[in-house]
């Protein structure tokens, strides 16, 4: 039985993890969880995992959490680095991670560096900390797993495959809720509108990310670092079906492509038991898939994920400062504090405006990210409530 850590437990991803988990009691053992503030949420999956050690990144949620004096005993801590403890204490075969956001670096860090493998939904983290993370797990001799859809999809194409046989890959995006609105009404789009999403149900965040694009920037960013894939062999492609997840063409010319409906519990499945394939009732019936149509990405429409690119390419700390900017800004949006055209605005004038410093360990990425949210916090009116707390103390997860 394979034991695991869940971090970002109470999110979308943490609950499908849950689901995927209840359905193959046989197979896996959750011995730790952990939350940002959703304490109701925590408690009553406390309950149903009674064996589990907690943790939670707020400590106000943690205190909250901890007045439940059985509740108290099972937690090994709250604040920033109650994650990596709960991994150092609990020991697991699998550490997932479904956190929103900058602060699941440390723990998947501290993981690899441990030799404990990391299943990884949390994009920032790859993105912020690339380089480090995939030196940590060669030194440790640990994967970093991908949960998702397109990662999972480009690592099954890949199976079996030589890395020079690879002459492109391409991740696909539905476009987001506003890919049919047409141009001239963008900026004006509300909450509403571009948490709309056509074909996935995700979190608030993540589903602002695939409207700006931004979300298939930061995944060319981590398909880079988890293949050790370059740049100028990676691309994305609208598909709004959400059937077909990446394809892969090799250098004869022939393409794979791994199809499936948007079902996130596929690829946390394959995640969970990698490199083994175990049986579900999951099954998608061919015929009634939709025609499945491809289209290239319009650079009026996304200017952010030219953005995104850049920074990629660019290297060093640009994206952290891509992350940690992109984060303010679509926290700021949610909030109704800012338009969503100003997404793009905050972004771009973060990556030209904040120093650019070598990244050689944790500090460097966790300093530049600090730096990234009081610069705009200084000169954007979105540095009230949790991003001036988060220019002052560093990321939120």
């Amino acid at each position: 039985m394979k034991r695991i850590v869940l971090l970002g437990s109470t999110g979308s991803i943490g609950r499908s993890v849950l689901d995927v988990v209840a359905r193959h009691p046989e197979r896996f053992d959750v011995v730790g969880l952990a939350a940002r503030r959703d304490v109701d949420a925590l408690r009553a999956q406390c309950t149903a995992h009674a064996r589990a050690r907690v943790a939670m990144a707020d400590e106000k949620a943690h205190a909250a959490l901890t007045a439940d004096g059985a509740l108290a005993k099972r937690s090994v801590g709250g604040g920033g680095e109650a994650l990596s403890a709960l991994v150092a204490e609990t020991r697991p075969d699998l550490v997932v991670n479904a956190v929103v956001g900058f602060a699941g670096l440390a723990p998947t860090l501290a993981a690899l560096e441990a030799g404990i493998p990391v299943a990884i939904a949390n994009k920032e983290t790859v993105v912020t900390g690339g380089e480090i993370l995939m030196e940590a797990a060669r030194a440790g001799g640990a994967r970093l797993i991908p949960i998702d859809s397109e990662h999972v999809a480009v690592d099954q194409c890949l199976r079996g495959e030589r890395g020079e046989d690879v002459d492109k890959v391409w991740l696909t995006a539905s476009g987001g809720a506003l890919r049919d609105r047409p141009l001239s009404t963008l900026a004006g789009a509300t909450v509403a509108d571009v948490l709309a999403h056509p074909t996935w149900n995700m979190g608030r965040k993540i589903t602002v990310d695939s409207a700006t694009l931004v979300n298939k920037g930061l995944e060319i960013i981590e398909a880079h670092w988890l293949f050790g894939i370059p740049y100028a062999k990676i691309d994305a492609v609208i598909h709004p079906q959400s059937i077909v997840h990446a394809l892969v063409q090799f250098v004869d010319g022939s393409i794979v492509a791994q199809l499936a409906e948007p079902d996130m519990r596929l690829p946390i499945l394959y995640a969970l038991s990698h490199p083994a394939r175990i049986g579900s009732p999951l099954r998608h019936d061919v015929l009634a898939f939709p025609d499945l149509t491809f289209a290239p990405v319009d650079a009026a429409r996304y200017p952010c994920f030219a953005l995104a690119l850049a920074a990629a390419r660019e290297g060093g700390n640009a994206p952290t400062i891509l992350n940690a900017a992109n984060e303010v800004a679509v926290e700021a949006f949610l909030q109704g504090r800012v338009a969503f055209a100003a997404i793009g605005e905050i972004v771009e004038a973060a990556l030209a405006g904040v120093e650019r410093v070598r990244v050689r360990a944790l500090d460097d990425i966790v300093t530049t990210d600090r730096l990234t949210r009081r610069w705009i916090a200084e000169r954007f009116p979105v540095g009230s409530g949790r991003a001036r707390d988060e220019a002052a103390g560093g990321g939120a997860c």
